[in-house]
């Protein structure tokens, strides 16, 4: 059965660094970490990140449209939920998105710390951040340290 680990809040929890980006379509969900759009002359956009690893920061607001400004914290505290079936992160360990608004522990996909110090793990894999909590069941919301590196 699935736990919330800090039950009195809900999304961020303390903001460090939050970047105005650009939503390159309407795909963006609240909450949801979020990838690298396509590169555009004195503007930074953002994309859903789907795929494994694709995270890099957490929208603080969905888009509604393309060109919609989001919101996305790239250092932070921020409540999110896990997803990996094999496996949960422990308090401390490192974490990168599984799909839009999952994370996993990183240990699980198979990287070690040395892979992962590069903060390139496998071509277009990022660190999403670090577990603050230990996660004891898939669906557990934990918070995780955004921006957390090294």
């Amino acid at each position: 059965m699935a736990t919330d680990w800090w039950p009195t809040q809900e999304g961020r929890i303390v903001d460090g660094l939050t970047l105005n980006c650009i939503a390159e379509d309407s795909a963006i969900v609240e909450g949801s970490a979020v990838c690298f759009g396509t590169s555009t002359s004195g503007q930074i956009t953002v994309d859903g990140a789907s795929g494994l690893g694709d995270g890099w920061g957490v929208a603080l607001k969905a888009s509604a449209a393309a060109g919609d400004p989001v919101p996305i914290l790239v250092f932070g505290l921020y409540k999110m939920t896990t997803s990996n079936g094999s496996g949960n992160p422990v308090q401390g360990e490192f974490v990168m998105n599984s799909t839009t608004i999952y994370v996993t522990s990183t240990e699980d996909c198979g990287f070690t710390y040395d892979t992962l110090a590069a903060m390139d793990v496998g071509g277009a894999s990022y660190l999403l951040g670090m577990a603050m909590q230990t996660a004891t069941a898939t669906g557990d919301e934990i918070i995780i340290f955004v921006g957390k590196a090294a």
